[in-house]
């Protein structure tokens, strides 16, 4: 009975040696890799709360521009083909000091103002493809949407169009695991390959690095982006209940090249072909707009997209509208949204009544309510889930992509934006926000001390969830 007590003491004296010795390394890996302070002090809480749990959590999703996983993929360095003579203007030389090509001039910029529309443009532009059908998204639904897109691009690869369709493996898990609803496109000559695969590439496989790009790139001519996903509840042909709020935008022109750069890189690495594709540019004018092309995550070296809004929150004067389905920023993000507020700037924040994650609902209430404290005007969607991700900066440019406003975008997630700088678009995103003030009520809730207090804890660990 005394050997059996001693040996358990030993076993559980053992255990905790081990569990704190691998706290302090987590802990030392933290302070070298230079996490921000919140990111430290949520990753502490979880590891020393809950050690059994926290540690392999750490393990699995604190890495960010790792290494090995950068060596394997590779950097994302886009060269500038393009100028636009005598044009200025701070963020875009910010950008371009941060290695982003420079702004593109010959193009032309279309809105989508929401899923209905969006379904039926994709449709169409898959439908005139000659030549080439090159898709990256990060979810691949399994629905009466995603079967007449199946359908669409069976169809084009049968008559001798190259189909390529790049899905996040995480994003689209339950396809990758039953993907016969895709077998038909490889049967017609298509292609289809799931990004960092988790069955093919199980040793190499990285859940906290996800690729949230989304462009749909037609005879490299045209590009569809914007925040959606291909599934039914971000496009359809009509509406219906859960048919969510959201926008995306067609480009055709000079800045087409660098979605195709950016497709290629990707495909690049997930199938080790190369694709020598430059984009089709018409010899006629397309077009007036000026666009700019951001790639961002860890395999961009610089975090020019977070930096460039930053640094545009202390360049703003009159308004900095933000709509975003998930709202969880770093400190150094709020401060600047303060900052910019107390200079007398139309700081508002739009984000959905209820989105679909509970928990980053109510950590997001967190930073909110920080926020509404200090004046800045919080509203909320309430017609249905809101997916946009736009941001608009007085009249200096309107940014459109994939990138939602929070860490995870913004430092770990693969993403890719385009700022815009003519006027015309600029005026055509913010009449579309303004629509969506109509549906909006201001203000949070009144809430008891307990839900505050619940809000602040996962406010706290946000850059752990």
């Amino acid at each position: 009975m005394i050997n059996t007590l001693l040996n358990d003491l030993f076993t559980v004296q053992l255990e905790t040696i081990i569990l704190f010795f691998l706290a302090l390394v987590a802990i030392a890996h933290m302070l070298s890799s230079r996490k921000k302070p919140r990111s430290i002090i949520a990753w502490m809480l979880v590891i020393f709360v809950l050690p059994y749990i926290g540690i392999p959590l750490y393990i699995i999703f604190s890495g960010r521009k790792i290494e090995k996983f950068v060596l394997q993929k590779g950097m994302l360095s886009l060269k500038s083909h393009y100028t636009v003579p005598h044009f200025h203007s701070p963020i875009a030389t910010f950008l371009e000091s941060q290695a982003i090509p420079a702004v593109t001039g010959n193009n032309n910029v279309a809105l989508c103002h929401d899923g209905i529309e969006a379904y039926r443009s994709l449709k169409l532009l898959l439908q005139n493809a000659q030549k080439s059908i090159y898709i990256s998204t990060y979810i691949f639904g399994d629905d009466i949407v995603t079967q007449e897109i199946v359908t669409i691009l069976v169809q084009k690869a049968r008559e001798g169009v190259d189909v390529k369709l790049l899905i996040d493996a995480l994003g689209s898990a339950r396809l990758e695991l039953f993907p016969s609803a895709l077998k038909v496109l490889t049967n017609a000559g298509g292609e289809y390959h799931f990004f960092n695969s988790f069955m093919h590439r199980p040793m190499d496989f990285k859940i906290n690095l996800r690729n949230h790009r989304k462009s749909i790139i037609i005879d490299c001519c045209k590009v569809m982006s914007g925040g959606m996903n291909i599934a039914q509840e971000y496009m359809s042909p009509t509406d219906h209940g859960n048919l969510w709020m959201d926008i995306s935008f067609i480009l055709e022109g000079e800045a087409v090249q660098y979605y195709l750069e950016i497709f290629s890189f990707d495909w690049h690495y997930t199938t080790q072909q190369t694709l020598d594709v430059k984009a089709d540019i018409s010899s006629d004018t397309v077009g007036k707009s000026l666009v700019q092309v951001i790639p961002s995550g860890p395999d961009v070296k610089s975090d020019a997209l977070y930096e460039s809004l930053l640094y545009a929150l202390f360049l703003a004067q009159k308004r900095f509208w933000i709509v975003t389905p998930y709202f969880a920023p770093d400190q150094s993000m709020m401060d600047a949204l303060i900052v910019a507020k107390h200079r007398g700037v139309d700081v508002r924040i739009i984000v959905p009544d209820m989105s679909d994650h509970l928990i980053l609902d109510i950590a997001r209430n967190g930073f909110l309510r920080q926020l509404q404290e200090e004046g800045i005007k919080i509203m909320f969607y309430k017609d249905r889930m809101l997916h946009a991700k736009v941001v608009v900066v007085d009249a200096l440019f309107a940014v459109m992509g994939s990138s939602n406003f929070d860490e995870r975008s913004f430092f770990y997630n693969y993403e890719s934006v385009s700022y815009f700088y003519s006027k015309k678009d600029i005026q055509n995103v913010t009449v579309w926000i303004e629509k969506l003030f109509l549906d909006c009520f201001e203000g949070l809730h009144k809430s008891s001390k307990i839900r505050i207090v619940f809000e602040n804890i996962f406010m706290m660990l946000s850059p752990a969830i």
